[in-house]
């Protein structure tokens, strides 16, 4: 199930189609839940949900808030820091601005690289400063990018691709205290 790409994660586990989530949904593998959160956490964006601990070799997912007003902080976060070597991170920002109305963006990291970054409002493109490992694989696949659905189609495009499992609102715990307490 891909269709929390339409409105972000915290507002899917709501059924709130249509809020304003501004939060990120990391899938991370090759490390650990807490070190995941401890990491977030040193970058000033907590996890605000996070699903159960991941079995070596499978992946676990986490969900923090997109930027940091309280402390003026609007810059993207640097999760090269959250991905060591060995580890894996598929990072999905649904929303990556509501006053602009842009579609969702991607990136994968692997080994503390970035390999992948998918704007999905143009998925196939590969730019120097722009890597883009996916790019063949989202070009085979030949979405219709006029399809409504085209947003749920390209996730779950990369998630077969990574093995990605399906978020299931049964394992992922929010934490609505520290949701209240961070705006």
């Amino acid at each position: 199930m891909t269709d929390w790409i339409r409105s972000g994660v915290i507002a899917w586990m709501e059924g709130n189609r249509y809020g304003e989530d501004e939060t990120v949904l990391v899938y991370f593998k090759g490390t650990g839940l807490s070190l995941m959160a401890e990491g977030l956490v040193a970058q000033h964006r907590p996890p605000f949900a996070y699903g159960n601990d991941a079995a070596p070799g499978d992946w676990g997912v986490i969900v923090h808030p997109m930027f940091n007003p309280s402390r003026n902080d609007f810059d993207d976060i640097d999760y090269r820091k959250l991905c060591p070597q060995g580890a894996e991170l598929m990072v999905f920002v649904p929303n990556p601005c509501f006053a602009k109305a842009h579609g969702p963006k991607a990136y994968h990291y692997k080994d503390g690289q970035i390999s992948s970054c998918i704007d999905y409002e143009g998925p196939e493109y590969i730019g120097e400063y722009w890597p883009n490992k996916m790019a063949p694989l989202i070009t085979a696949a030949g979405l219709d990018y006029n399809n409504e659905n085209h947003e749920e189609q390209l996730t779950q495009l990369i998630s077969d691709h990574l093995g990605l499992p399906a978020l299931d609102r049964s394992t992922i715990t929010v934490d609505h205290n520290l949701m209240a307490s961070y705006f």
